[in-house]
């Protein structure tokens, strides 16, 4: 073991050391001596002892002896430029009486071997200084480093800062100045003990309550209170109350209360955890490579949009997840829909994360290539919510594609810092640019209502959002050019495209990958459609198909022995295509949506819902109008005049009269209608002056007379 000059030590039970801590000041090897410096006291002067090297070694070795570590004054850690001009004047003036000594190979070989050395006496009397000063200065020297920075005077340890002190009779401040002759300043108070003590109660009583509150406020009610008395006696005197002002009450309640407990104590907990509290980290400390951590979180966007159908129809705010990785920043998932922030939502956010992107894409008219957004993989581990994923269903379906959940504590945002600041993003960048945004804030009565500005649906949305997350996983990141060297060693900008890219060409990850079939029947909630004559029938108006041979057989046996029941997912994002499982033991095939359904055609979800919510709205609403009832009436009115006329005639003797030769009657009633409208006819040839005897004619031609029916005799 090396010790060295200048080393501390923590020296305990040791023969003719006393316990404390030592600083070795010198070692003569040849002598067997090393030269210590009690520094434990530091209010009397110390003589330098000397121990044998070799007791020393030995005491080490048992444990007697520690090393240690002294801590120099705050004051004596700055640099020489910094020192003051009048602070170096003293160092020097103090280096000076001891410099010869301290430059003296043998001067402590000497003082520690002969106790009454007349070397510092002599020293003194040469100097024009006493002996005390003299070890004053060498203690000083000696207990701070044996450096001339040692002797830096402690002046700003000068009137014991931060020590209080007991209140005068003499009021203590800078007094208040008037600029008008003859008024008199009021006289002030200085702070005493129980004024402390009233200052403390009432900031614990009014203004460490969980909530904001104004200083000024917990003055007011501590004057009301604590003060009442002295107040009241003031009025009934006529003078000013002798109380602590606003000032003063500020200034020891920044002194009496720690300003951290203010920060914890004005707040509430969850408003504390998340925008108060000390960082503990960065949101990449437990990642290590892209797919360790995915994180999923949800946002109501702050904007309105319409419906697709019909854009005078406001239907709400959409709901927005995002899936991020969280070491690479890399958006890999989003969904938007009119679902709240649910498992029925975050699962489609899952399956968007976890297929390819090109085709999602293309489906909102954006194209792109594999590269440009190349997620589709499952992580290692997932972080959420505990709200729409701590279920049952969210365990049994997405663990055994995920393998782990990690739910994030309540009012803990920094847990998933990442995606919660690509939110921040989204919202200055886009979204509070669109018609209809709230723009984050409730509304104010005045303003213009924002869904009255609303104009864009829910597939313009979509897009929007689909563009800035293309932009966003090609922004260069600061953040992500110390996390690795692999984006220098490739001459990449440090984006999280580049960044998920390398790292992934390395085969530094930790990501899985499976089929878009299976993704979506274990992610997917399991909706059973039916085989029909026209199709797989989903509802009433969406019918799909597939490219299967035997499809149109299926039709065939379904219009003549029935339908039967098929187990099917759908996608809310698009509602062109289902997977349907055909086949009670064969897996899911993709169907696509048939002609006869075409109005719904890449439409979302939700637009399919508000479709169907407008055929019950229309459906259900009232059959009768004001023109209905008109008809009505004079239905009512014809009937109740045949009944009037029929009344009227005089009655048969016998009901059979009245059905007797109907067959016959029938028969005259026809060639009657036949023979007016041929008059008619010839009324209008009359009126354009055709001759009588042309009408006649024509009568007689038109006439035509009907073959009787055989009677069964005639046979």
């Amino acid at each position: 073991m090396q010790f060295e000059i200048n080393s501390t030590w923590d020296v305990k039970d040791v023969d003719g050391l006393d316990d404390g801590l030592y600083r070795l000041l010198a070692s003569y090897k040849g002598d067997d001596l090393f030269i210590l410096f009690n520094m434990s006291s530091n209010k009397k002067l110390q003589r330098p002892v000397g121990v044998s090297i070799k007791l020393f070694s030995k005491m080490f070795k048992r444990e007697g002896i520690k090393s240690s570590v002294f801590d120099l004054p705050f004051y004596q850690l700055v640099s020489e430029s910094d020192i003051p001009k009048a602070y170096i004047e003293k160092r020097n003036e103090h280096f000076d009486l001891i410099k010869e000594l301290v430059l003296e190979p043998d001067f402590l070989f000497n003082i520690v071997l002969n106790q009454r050395c007349g070397i510092l006496p002599a020293h003194a009397k040469s100097k024009g200084t006493y002996v005390q000063k003299i070890y004053r200065v060498l203690n000083q020297y000696w207990r701070y480093g044996q450096d001339i920075n040692a002797l830096v005077p402690a002046y700003k340890n000068s009137g014991g800062p931060g020590e209080p002190r007991l209140a005068g009779v003499k009021k203590r401040g800078a007094p208040v100045h008037l600029s008008t002759l003859g008024m008199i300043p009021p006289s002030g108070k200085n702070t005493t003990e129980d004024d402390k003590k009233k200052f403390l109660k009432a900031i614990k009583k009014y203004g460490l309550k969980g909530r904001p509150t104004a200083i000024s406020r917990v003055y007011d009610k501590m004057l009301n209170e604590l003060y009442a008395d002295e107040i009241l006696q003031a009025e009934q005197e006529n003078r000013a109350p002798i109380v602590p002002n606003l000032s003063v009450f500020r200034y020891w309640i920044k002194k009496l209360v720690p300003e951290s407990e203010m920060i914890r104590k004005r707040t509430n907990k969850g408003d504390f955890q998340r925008n108060k509290r000390g960082l503990r980290g960065a949101a990449t400390d437990h990642s290590e490579v892209p797919g360790s951590y995915f994180e999923l979180d949800a946002t109501v966007l702050d904007v309105h949009i319409v419906s697709e159908f019909n854009r005078n129809q406001v239907i709400g705010r959409p709901t927005l997840y995002y899936v991020v990785d969280k070491e690479s920043k890399m958006v890999v998932g989003i969904h938007v829909s009119m679902e709240y922030a649910s498992w029925r939502a975050g699962r489609q956010a899952l399956v968007n994360s976890f297929t390819s992107k090109k085709t999602f894409c293309a489906h909102y008219d954006i194209e792109i290539n594999d590269e440009d957004w190349p997620c589709y993989h499952i992580p290692q581990r997932l972080l959420c919510d505990r709200g729409e994923f701590i279920c049952k269903k969210a365990e049994e379906l997405a663990v055994p594609l995920i393998g782990h959940l990690s739910f994030a504590s309540p009012y803990s945002a920094d847990k998933k810092g990442i995606v919660e600041h690509k939110f921040h993003t989204l919202n200055e960048e886009l979204i509070h640019d669109l018609m209809g945004t709230t723009r984050g804030i409730n509304y104010i009565r005045g303003d213009k209502d924002p869904r009255m500005e609303a104009v864009h649906t829910l597939k313009e949305v979509y897009k929007m959002i689909i563009e800035d997350v293309l932009k966003q996983n090609n922004r260069v990141l600061d953040a992500l050019a110390v996390q690795t060297t692999l984006l220098i060693e490739s001459e990449l900008s440090p984006t999280p495209l580049n960044y998920w890219t390398v790292h992934l060409k390395k085969h530094l990850h930790a990501l899985n990958k499976a089929d878009e079939a299976e993704i979506r029947a274990k992610l997917l909630p399991a909706i059973y459609v039916s085989m029909t004559s026209k199709g797989i029938r989903l509802s009433d108006d969406m019918y799909y198909e597939c490219d299967r041979s035997e499809f149109e057989d299926w039709k065939t046996i379904a219009r003549n022995n029935g339908r039967w029941k098929m187990e099917s997912r759908i996608d809310s994002d698009d509602a062109s295509f289902i997977y349907v499982r055909l086949q009670p033991y064969e897996g899911f095939t993709r169907c696509k949506i048939m002609p006869r359904s075409s109005i719904f055609e890449g439409r979302h979800r939700a637009d399919v819902l508000y479709f169907e919510d407008w055929k019950k709205i229309e459906k259900n609403k009232p059959k009768v109008s004001s023109s209905s009832i008109e008809v009505n009436n004079r239905r009512n009115s014809i009937i109740d005049n045949a009944k009037r006329e029929v009344k009227e005639l005089p009655k048969p003797i016998k009901k059979i009269d009245r059905i007797r030769d109907m067959k016959t009657r029938r028969r005259n009633f026809i060639l009657d209608a036949r023979v007016y409208e041929n008059i008619v006819c010839d009324d209008n040839l009359m009126a354009n002056d055709t001759s009588v005897n042309q009408v006649s004619e024509l009568r007689k031609k038109k006439v035509v007379s009907i073959l009787k029916r055989k009677k069964d005799s005639d046979k």
